[in-house]
């Protein structure tokens, strides 16, 4: 099976082969041996919300997963439990506050860079630009965002693209390759010591070194009588090495996983021609048309009518359901414990769990099942949901692409099947070789380029 993975891995059909594996096993909750490690596989409703939220405590990470995880993000949130976790999401709470969520102002000078990278290497008389790979321009519109608005001082990468400075070990590409290294080692359970332990030390370098730097940046341009989030984290955190932790920790949150959403989203808008349209209709009705002034952006664009606007949350909500950012996870039985269903004959007892069990949920699976959603579980249906941060920010991305470009063509579009580059985080994949992901190009709106 650990095989099989890692052949999924590279053949970009994670997903898939997960989903061939519960619909082998013709149930959703079963158990199998991995390496010696006892597991629950499961893509139940109610036992992921058990394992997520009623029964939280109950639940560790796990030795492998949090071992691998220390190793990167340390102290921060995603690789501590119990007492650690609770301080870790007290200490990142002020940032994730209602009024730092919504300044969108901030974000506009990063979305003219990113318009100004789809559109530097020119465009045709009819307006469309050349082709662009918009998978690997949305990791730096996230990373430039996040620093700036986490930090105080952008990494200003996008500004980087344009001007043609080399890209090749920056966060994103350090980031990735920890995510890719990681992922094996932990297929590999408790043998994960034996694959990858100089690339993780080379990639942390580079990631050590761009958090210390930011914080150094940071420290020098702090704007006076400003609220310092910087300083109050250094004050919660035992030292230097736990701060730099922490900080890195929430730049992992910030920038991967909205950068993978907004690419999903661009993979599904290509793919389903009738919904780009509707989805751009409604924005210019609620929106306006695309202009470059900051101002009458500021006006026109709000989290609150971001928020308000219901065909956009559809589309993104439709987005994570078909294609989520983490579509597997995994946690540790502390103790012995019951799940509520899938035990019996018919699936529908409750489940025993061991103490020491590894218990793998699949919300990929179960975002998917024509059970619960009907037989068009597979198909991209936004109207599905008639009857914050990251969802704010790839809105905003995503009504100002809109704006400025009427039609998108999709240029790596395969009908048979989806293709997923999945890590630690699922993204779009491409059937092209060498191609860029989610490659398109993108027809301007109107016909007044900016020089």
């Amino acid at each position: 099976m650990v095989r099989a993975g890692l052949k999924a891995d590279r053949d970009q059909r994670t997903p898939e082969f997960v989903t061939d594996r519960f619909k082998a096993m013709g149930k959703y909750t079963f158990g199998v041996k991995i390496l010696g490690t006892s597991n629950l596989i499961t893509a139940e409703p109610k036992n992921v919300q058990s394992i997520l939220a009623t029964q939280f405590n109950n639940f560790a990470m796990g030795k492998a997963r949090q071992t691998n995880l220390k190793i990167v993000l340390g102290r921060s949130i995603f690789a501590v439990d119990g007492e650690a976790w609770n301080s870790a999401r007290e200490a990142l709470r002020p940032i994730f506050s209602r009024e730092n969520i919504a300044k969108l102002e901030m974000l506009e000078k990063h979305i003219q860079r990113l318009l100004a990278c789809i559109e530097a290497p020119g465009t045709d008389d009819e307006g469309w630009t050349k082709p662009v790979g918009l998978a690997n321009l949305f990791p730096s519109l996230t990373l430039d965002s996040a620093t700036e608005l986490f930090l105080g001082h952008s990494t200003n990468s996008l500004l980087a693209r344009l001007n043609g400075e080399a890209l090749q070990h920056n966060f994103h590409w350090a980031f990735e390759r920890v995510l890719a290294t990681l992922s094996i080692r932990m297929r590999l359970r408790s043998l994960y010591w034996l694959y990858g332990n100089r690339e993780l030390k080379d990639s942390m370098e580079i990631l050590n070194n761009f958090v210390d730097d930011a914080i150094r940046l940071a420290d020098l341009s702090k704007p006076e009588g400003k609220y310092d989030y910087l300083n109050t984290l250094r004050e919660r955190c035992a030292d230097q090495a736990e701060f730099r932790e922490q900080v890195l920790g929430l730049l992992a949150a910030g920038v991967d996983t909205t950068a993978s959403l907004m690419s999903w989203v661009f993979y599904c808008l290509v793919r389903n021609p009738r919904v780009l349209v509707r989805l751009r209709i409604v924005v210019l009705e609620d929106f306006g048309e695309y202009t470059s002034d900051s101002e009458a952006v500021a006006r026109n664009i709000t989290f609150q009518k971001l928020k308000n606007c219901q065909y956009l949350q559809y589309v993104m909500k439709e987005t994570l359901r078909l294609h989520t950012i983490v579509p597997f996870n995994s946690r540790m039985a502390a103790g012995d414990t019951i799940l509520p269903t899938g035990g019996g004959q018919d699936g529908t007892l409750p489940v025993f769990v061991p103490a020491g069990t590894e218990v793998n949920f699949s919300t990929h699976v179960m975002h998917r099942r024509s059970d619960l959603w009907g037989e068009d579980a597979d198909e991209f249906v936004p109207e599905r949901w008639e009857s914050q941060f990251a969802l704010t920010e790839a809105g905003f991305v995503i009504v100002r692409l809109l704006q400025r470009y009427n039609t998108i063509e999709g240029l790596d579009v395969d009908a048979e099947r989806d293709y997923c580059h999945f890590t630690l985080v699922a993204a779009p994949g491409t059937p092209k070789k060498g191609d860029e992901p989610v490659k398109c190009r993108l027809k301007v709106a109107d016909r007044e380029y900016r020089s």
